[in-house]
């Protein structure tokens, strides 16, 4: 293996000092073993917590971390951007503050960085609350299960996960310093980098193995239905743009998107189980300019919002069979084109 450094972790933080602390001492245990290969850019967005003694303390242990204390807080999307703006290796990885890497997981993914050098790769995660003993066994080198994927089964297999940001580590040229901000404001700013990836580049990984503890619930108040039935969307069809076959896989992402994802949404909306999201959204407002056309959106989406509880229920059930079948269809798909292939 290469003795350059070879990846960046990102940290954007604002109060959240104990999880950052946990995560921080995980790096910290984990980074020791690996000889400089990995660096820490951690961004703090002007905490009023103990975030500053927290992040000094992580500095001292480890030399090579850069810590940005921003004067002011910048808002989430400009504290992304500046982490990234300090990026000089290869690849980057940004890591939610209160998400944490399964023990063992960067010592196996540096091997396949270097190998399979993906332009994106695709970490599969599990909740901070399901995750068991036996998940917290460290990895040990070459027991991830991974695939490399051609665009297409990426996109149909992946989709709205991408927004995931704790899930993605991205190639540092599909995320240039004069475009780190394109979609600011979104709440993905990420999505720019993350599908500039997937539209321009060659090579995408996905590791099977759910090696991200993923804290579960709100990562701040927003309006959920116009980020994810209208920004996620835009932003898909913005940059999948080149020609007809990246346009194709634009619209993979949106309609798998609707299918998997945006139901739960609209329902759990309408539960008022859905955290602290803005529960005045309507769905019909929120995502008519880009989903207007689509038979899915009309379908299986937006009656969620006015149907009777029972015949909504059904509606519900009826989306889980269909994305399952659709699920399997898209990996019988992949597997008989030749585009997935175990690593």
């Amino acid at each position: 293996m290469t003795s350059t450094p070879m990846l960046t972790i990102c940290i954007p933080t604002y109060n959240r000092a104990d999880c950052l602390e946990m995560l921080l001492d995980a790096l910290r245990v984990e980074l020791g073993t690996l000889q400089g290969l990995v660096r820490v850019v951690i961004g703090d967005n002007a905490s009023t917590d103990r975030t500053p003694e927290v992040t000094r303390a992580f500095a001292a242990a480890m030399p090579d971390a850069l810590v940005l204390r921003h004067e002011r807080n910048l808002g989430p999307d400009e504290n992304f951007c500046r982490c990234i703006a300090e990026v000089a290796t290869e690849h980057f990885w940004i890591i939610g503050d209160d998400d944490l890497p399964r023990p063992g997981l960067i010592a196996a993914m540096l091997p396949m960085l270097e190998r399979a050098a993906p332009d994106l790769l695709y970490i599969n995660s599990k909740d901070m609350g399901d995750v068991t003993e036996a998940d917290r066994e460290a990895l040990s080198p070459g027991s991830l299960d991974a695939a490399s994927l051609d665009r297409r089964a990426f996109a149909s297999l992946i989709h709205v996960g991408m927004t995931f940001v704790s899930g993605c580590v991205i190639r540092r040229r599909f995320a240039p310093n004069d475009g780190l901000r394109r979609f600011t404001g979104t709440h993905l700013v990420q999505l720019g980098w993350v599908f500039e990836a997937l539209a321009q580049g060659q090579r995408f990984v996905h590791v099977r193995t759910p090696a991200v503890f993923a804290t579960a619930g709100n990562r701040g108040s927003y309006a959920v239905l116009r980020v994810f039935g209208d920004s996620f969307q835009r932003i898909a069809r913005e940059v999948f743009v080149a020609d007809k076959a990246s346009r194709r896989i634009g619209e993979l992402i949106v309609s798998r998107t609707s299918i998997y994802f945006l139901p739960s949404v609209v329902w759990a909306l309408r539960q008022a189980t859905l955290g602290d999201f803005d529960r005045s959204e309507r769905a019909a407002a929120a995502m008519q300019s880009q989903l207007g056309g689509s038979l899915i959106y009309r379908l299986l989406v937006l009656p969620l919002e006015s149907l009777p509880t029972l015949p909504a229920r059904a509606l519900m059930a009826l989306n889980g069979i269909i994305g399952r079948f659709v699920s399997l269809y898209d990996r019988a798909n992949a597997r008989l084109r030749g585009a997935l292939r175990p690593l």
